[in-house]
């Protein structure tokens, strides 16, 4: 596996140094040099704002599945279409997006979604590292675009994964937005900040035990991000001001039993989906310092993944809806009650009609800002994000998910 990993890196230099050397991605406009050139800080039309002036944030988390050249699950994975498809059609419709499996290596495809980006309001990212074949690696494929200032940023690189999963370097990707009031004067400092982080840590391939390795090396990873959170958070965060963790986390939190299976031989989206997984709770408990009882990932287990310090996170998609909502290998039920997948193109046959609810969108809520602004969880959900009369039907083998932020001042 690791030999066939290096054969593609290698064949893809090729590819890297055609098109990246001459298409360069923008640079992301820095606070310092906005606030340099105009006084006031000005937003597309699509941006809405509340009666107070404050933006109400939309955020949209999706893997990609945008993936380096030569790799593809079945016939085609329509990379350019669908990229095209996101430019025109889904991109204006948010305030900042987070993407996993946007890859830069070996091709030009994040470098033209960035200029793309960058004519339509989003001044502002953050990415993962570019990888060169020294590297023996590609990147870790994570985007992070917004249309308001992002004053700090840092990244995190996991340990290393297994499989397939040791050639990206998975990890992490922070900023620090800052949020102004509608036609705000950047001498002004702003009236609060957002810090948002996004992620895709190792997959699973074929059936999910929690005893199995690449379980325990998620876990360890999402281990890795708390501890990031309690260095990066300190520094950057003042009390208050909200932190949302987004991505796919490729934790599955359905639990994957039938309530009813005399009556409905199938899984069914809200019914079977209620319960928690072992390892959707494991994932909460991780990611919050909180740790784990070891044995629950084997009798010879010694890691609890305990952090030095806790924080509460809401899993906003569980206790919005009532129910952990499909993100990956969604089903249809015809009128006559048989299953089909939802969706055949991109997804691998194995992956058909999974159901895994893997993509997040979890929110810490801070209390007030010391200078009386509130921020909240407004709406959140799933976004399929179909695309109706393409070859492919839907933008990614994930759907995505959305949230917006509001902000107000304490009454």
């Amino acid at each position: 596996m690791y030999l066939v990993s290096v054969l593609i890196v290698l064949v893809s230099v090729y590819f890297a140094y055609s098109f990246n050397i001459i298409n360069q991605q923008p640079d992301s406009v820095t606070f310092a040099s906005l606030a340099a050139t105009q006084k006031r800080l000005t937003f597309q039309p699509m941006t809405t704002f509340n009666s107070e002036g404050f933006p109400e944030l939309r955020i949209l988390t999706q893997n990609l599945f945008m993936r380096p050249p030569l790799i593809k699950n079945n016939k085609s994975d329509w990379k350019d279409g669908r990229l095209d498809y996101f430019i025109e059609h889904i991109l204006p419709n948010y305030d900042i997006v987070c993407l996993q499996e946007m890859f830069e290596y070996a091709s030009s495809r994040r470098s033209r979604l960035l200029v793309a980006a960058q004519k339509m309001g989003f001044g502002f990212y953050a990415a993962s590292e570019r990888q060169f074949p020294w590297n023996v690696a590609i990147d870790g494929g994570l985007v992070i675009m917004s249309r308001f200032p992002i004053v700090a940023t840092e990244s995190l690189v996991y340990t290393r994964g297994m499989g397939p999963d040791w050639i990206p370097k998975k990890g992490v990707v922070y900023v620090k937005v800052a949020v102004h009031a509608k036609d705000a004067d950047l001498a002004e400092a702003p009236a609060t900040h957002v810090h948002v982080f996004t992620t895709h840590t190792q997959a699973s391939y074929g059936e999910v035990v929690i005893t199995q390795p690449d379980v325990k090396i998620r876990l360890a990873q999402l281990h890795e991000f708390h501890n990031f959170l309690e260095s990066v958070l300190p520094k950057n965060r003042a009390p208050g001001e909200p932190v949302v963790l987004t991505g796919d986390f490729n934790v599955d939190s359905r639990n994957h039993v039938l309530s009813d299976p005399s009556t409905v031989p199938y899984e069914r989206e809200v019914e079977d989906g209620i319960a928690t997984s072992d390892e959707g709770a494991a994932m909460m408990a991780v990611l919050e310092g909180r740790g784990i009882d070891p044995k629950v990932l084997g009798p010879d287990n010694t890691d609890a993944f305990k952090g030095k310090t806790t924080i509460e996170f809401h899993d906003t998609l569980k206790e919005r809806l009532g129910y952990h909502p499909v993100t990956f290998g969604n089903i249809v039920v015809d009128s006559e009650g048989h299953v089909h997948p939802r969706e055949t193109v991109l997804t691998t046959h194995q992956d058909n009609m999974v159901m895994h609810s893997i993509d997040y969108v979890l929110w810490h809520n801070p209390g007030v800002h010391a200078n009386g602004v509130v921020a909240a969880i407004k709406d959140v959900g799933v976004t399929p994000n179909f695309t109706p009369d393409q070859p492919f039907t839907q933008i990614s083998d994930h759907y995505g998910v959305s949230a917006l932020v509001e902000f107000a001042h304490t009454k």
